[in-house]
């Protein structure tokens, strides 16, 4: 078996793709919030990140949390070299690997390097990835199975399909949980690492712990309920402007062919700050028959708090803060996050608003 690794895998996919057939592969049932989408395709749910330059996905029903990567590491015994350490989370210790060198990529560890913790089977690790992309959400007949020549290598094996991104044309190579957790080296790190567990049992986590989805504005960082998040995109360049729009509407956006109205979150909420980098993002929201994008100069963590770091925020007595619900102390680093109540985002005049100017087809020019 062949272990030379992924390097030029983007080229490699665009080849392959123009002589396999591309044969659809069965996924889970997921029901789309929009009506549309439910008749045409059912649609599985991504965490995206980058690892060596390179597109990567896994599946975001499997991602427990996801948090920076910090060097306080403890040395793995006898472990092999996809194994980098032990991560203390939580009065937890798991194992932490390499996801490059298990599929055999090149390229160093990077300074802002992230800890995607996954579960599968009753088990828990952390996976080391370059960079946090998107949360992402492909309809099944953009998701393809791997060609037989990329089946090969080490890495290729890890590789359960490949996506393809209907707003950049970009194809993303997912990962399979079942065979990530079948590698030696993982399976060899779990069986000798008994904190390698659930952080909580699945009894455990109903209705005791949340996940949240953790952004920046300016300075300050905010969550909002991962459960009532569509997706996560990067702010494309052609957004479209709306003349005599309010201020808090930057434009729309043409999303597989929907008109999304996108949100200022700084001109709402006065964030002060430098003008928008390439770190910003837009969190697609489902707001009854409403769907907007919400802008953010970035997104950073997956946290899973529990009930207990959990509290009511105090009454700020002003219109925009009234969006805040809760406090969520994060156990890590002993932060104190406001948590935005999906409800609040936007006012019933706002929302009006809002609608109207995405009904506005004449704005948003064709796919």
């Amino acid at each position: 078996v062949s272990s030379a690794p992924l390097q030029g895998l983007g080229e490699r996919l665009d080849a392959a793709f123009k002589f396999a057939k591309k044969a659809p592969v069965e996924r889970a049932k997921h029901k789309s919030r929009d009506a549309d989408e439910q008749t045409l395709a059912t649609v599985v749910t991504l965490l995206s990140f980058r690892i060596a330059g390179q597109l990567y996905g896994l599946p975001l029903d499997h991602i427990r949390e996801v948090t920076p990567l910090t060097a306080d590491l403890a040395a793995f015994p006898n472990a092999e070299t996809d194994v980098i350490g032990l991560v203390s989370l939580r009065e937890h210790t798991l194992p932490l690997v390499s996801i490059a060198v298990l599929l055999g990529l090149d390229g160093a560890q990077q300074e802002q390097s992230h800890i995607v913790i996954i579960e599968y089977g009753g088990d828990l690790i952390g996976l080391v990835v370059d960079e946090m992309d998107a949360v992402r959400r492909l309809p099944d007949h953009a998701i393809d199975a791997v060609p037989a020549v990329l089946q090969r290598g080490r890495g290729d094996a890890q590789i359960e399909a490949i996506g393809r991104i209907a707003d950049t044309g970009r194809l993303i190579s997912i990962l399979s949980p079942d065979k990530l957790f079948a590698h030696r080296a993982v399976s060899q790190a779990i069986s000798q690492n008994a904190g390698a567990k659930p952080m909580s049992t699945p009894a455990e986590d109903t209705g005791k712990t949340e996940q949240f989805l953790i952004f920046q504005l300016g300075d300050e960082s905010y969550g909002l309920p991962i459960a009532s998040v569509d997706e996560v995109i990067r702010v494309p360049g052609d957004v479209t402007r709306i003349p005599g729009a309010p201020a808090y509407v930057s434009g729309v956006i043409n999303l597989r062919g929907k008109a999304i109205p996108l949100i200022d979150q700084r001109t709402r909420f006065d964030a002060p700050g430098a003008s928008r980098s390439a770190k910003a993002r837009a969190i697609i929201v489902t707001l009854g028959s409403l769907q907007a994008g919400f802008v953010v100069d970035g997104v950073s963590d997956v946290k899973a708090v529990s009930s207990s770091a959990l509290s009511e925020a105090p009454d700020f007595a002003t219109e925009q803060t009234d969006v805040f619900d809760r406090i969520a102390t994060i156990e890590a680093d002993g932060r104190m996050v406001l948590l935005i109540d999906p409800g609040a985002l936007l006012s019933r005049a706002e929302q009006d608003i809002v609608a109207a100017v995405a009904l506005d087809k004449s704005v948003v020019a064709d796919p």
